[in-house]
Parts: C-alpha cells; structure tokens; sequence
C-alpha cells in the first residue's frame, strides 16, 4: 500500500514520523509540502512554491482583507461560535487564488509525474487542503477511487474554515482537537504523533532555581502576557526563572526545555482547548505542565496528567508546585507514561490503522 501526505508546511514534526511508521509496517510513504518550514523540521518532497503564506506582505493582506470583509472573524471569537464551513470567497479571494493556481501549475503537475503520485492509494490532506483551491488533482484521485483523508489541526477550521469543495471527496476527517470535534460531528480523534524514544526527561539538580517554560507562537491565543506578569511577581518571592520561547527553531526549543522543571501551555482557550504538540514535548521530558483544561476536555480525557488553570489560579499552582517537590515528581512520572501510551507513534499508528480497516482499506 502506498500512502501519501500533502501539507502547506511541515510546522510540527509529525510529517517525518508518519513516514517511518508506515514504513515500518511494509507500506511506502511520502509527504509533499507546499512551502519551506522555518522549523527546520526535515523534508521529503518541498515544492518551495511562490506566495509563501507566512511572507509578511501576504500576512498584511489577508489581516487588511479581513477587516474589510463583513462577517470577518476575530481572535476573540468564541470557538463554540465559528462557523464549521468557509464562507463563499470574495471576488479578492476568487482572482488571488485563481491566479496562483495558474501560476504554479506547472510545478505541481510536473512533481507528481516525476515522483508518481498518481500511483498512491491513500492520501492524507494536512489542514484539508491539497494542491490547487479548485481541487482539479483531489477531484481526479478521487473519481480515480483513491481514498482521501481530512486532518485537521485547529486555526485551519477554527479561522479558516472546511472547504466544501474538498469536503465533498473526502471519506474519512481525523482531528486531534477536541474543540473541533464540537464544530463538525463528523470528525474522528487522533492523538498527535510523537517519538517518546527520542526525548527523555533530564536528572535535575536539587536545590536549585526552577525554571518555569512557556511557548509561544502567538501570545494572545495563549494567555502569554499575563502568564509572564505572573510569574514575574513569584521571581521576587521564590527562587525561579521565567524561561521564554519565542522565535527558535525545532532543536533550540527541545533543547532549552530540558533544563526546565515546571511548563505552561495557554491559560486562555481562543487558540484551542487543552493542550497541542509543545505540551507533548514537556510531558515526553518529565516537566509538569499548567494548561487551561475546560469541562469539556476534563470529560474526553479523564486519566490527563495536567495541572488545570485558569487567570485566577495560575498563581496559586504554580506556588504549589514550587513549594512541593513530591508533587512535582508525581506529575512529571505519570505525566511521562501517559504520553508514552496515548501519544506515542505506535500507540497513534495503531488507531489510524483501525480506521483504516474499518473503512475496508486494508
């Protein structure tokens, strides 16, 4: 069987581990992404085509778009209040896309004969979207009889919205956000990858400051600068150190999180519910982690090894952890398996595989 991943970038890591776990159970895997990654994750087959969405014109013009648009939807929207479809292009939309399709199509067409994409079986659609806005490739694969998956991973949906056009050729939608599942019904969980073998957690020094990490990619879906106001008021009364993230690649975060002994996810739930890939790193490295855990992640994942938080109570659990080394190693043991047995790539290879059975692909 051979299974192919199509993404705008790889922003995660998770591109290269499911290559090697399907590989690992005899199938052949590829992933193609769209644009470089400032991660420095590796890549397969990069079309580094042109108008990179992260480009700082691009990002001006869809903020300006937006704002000019009737019904645009801000940071501050509830989740529970975005629309799960996206709404009609405007005729800005219409003729920017039109003629980026154009333009590289050339490319496009030409990376799937020379790298024989047309003869993959199972192709997963990262952020439920492929190649072109007017899905000419998706929709030949698909009348083709080539099985297509949705993933997706959160602001796609939460901001962008499903593409109807993709939608209706897919056959299977995975998420591994719970609040999305809330949007669309029709969404099926998976956890998110991650190699536990890669990364274990760190003997730390007694006695010493305890350094408490938060990342961030964008501060106001996570609560950033209040977390940091917060434990700059406990720096003046206990021994710790903020630890910052902001702007580093892959290998320079992982590295600066090992030294660290207490995380802090979001405390706010505009980006999210619960927790994302960087809350796997801490757990994977024994850190316990402060997150913002709502009713409704607090009954999908009952077992969850987090330290629940909120604006109000940050403080006070973050003193309890400092205050408390028994706790801290407790939540940093169990923190560590719970990852190894809901996250791990295995673990998460055996779920898609169950889908897969149960839709008769395998």
């Amino acid at each position: 069987m051979k299974i192919l991943y199509i993404s705008p970038q790889h922003v995660s890591g998770t591109l290269n581990l499911w290559q090697l776990e399907h590989r690992r159970r005899g199938n052949e895997c590829r992933y193609v992404t769209l644009f470089p990654s400032g991660f420095g994750f590796e890549e397969d087959i990069n079309l580094s085509l042109p108008l990179h969405p992260d480009s700082k014109w691009i990002l001006s013009a869809r903020r300006l778009h937006n704002r000019l648009r009737h019904g645009a939807l801000g940071d501050d929207t509830p989740i529970e209040e975005r629309p799960p479809f996206r709404p009609p292009y405007s005729l800005i939309e219409k003729l920017f896309f039109s003629y980026r399709d154009h333009m590289v199509s050339g490319r496009i067409e030409n990376a799937i004969r020379s790298h024989d994409l047309d003869s993959f079986d199972i192709i997963h659609l990262d952020q439920g979207q492929g190649f072109f806005r007017d899905v000419r490739v998706m929709r030949r694969w698909f009348d083709s009889g080539k099985k297509l998956v949705a993933f997706y991973h959160g602001s796609d949906m939460r901001n962008r919205g499903i593409f109807r056009n993709v939608d209706e050729l897919v056959h299977l939608r995975l998420t591994c956000e719970v609040d999305l599942m809330h949007l669309d019904e029709r969404l099926e969980y998976l956890f998110l990858p991650f190699d536990t073998s890669k990364y274990n957690p760190v003997k730390r020094k007694k006695n010493k400051t305890l350094k408490i990490v938060h990342a961030a990619r964008v501060r106001s879906f996570k609560g950033t600068d209040l977390i940091i106001d917060i434990v700059r008021k406990l720096e003046k009364r206990y021994p710790v150190e903020l630890v910052l993230i902001e702007n580093m690649s892959h290998d320079e975060a992982m590295k600066t999180k090992e030294q660290c002994d207490i995380a802090i996810d979001q405390i706010t739930d505009t980006g999210g519910w619960g927790y994302g890939m960087s809350s796997v790193e801490y757990l994977s490295l024994g850190i316990p982690v402060c997150t913002s855990m709502v009713p409704e992640m607090e009954k999908f994942m009952p077992d969850h090894p987090f330290i629940a938080v909120n604006p109000d109570t940050l403080e006070d659990k973050l003193i309890e952890l400092i205050e408390d080394e028994k706790l801290r190693q407790e939540k940093s043991e169990y923190g560590r398996e719970w990852v190894i047995k809901h996250h791990d790539i295995q673990a998460v290879g055996d779920k898609l595989y169950d889908y897969y059975k149960r839709e008769g692909w395998i």
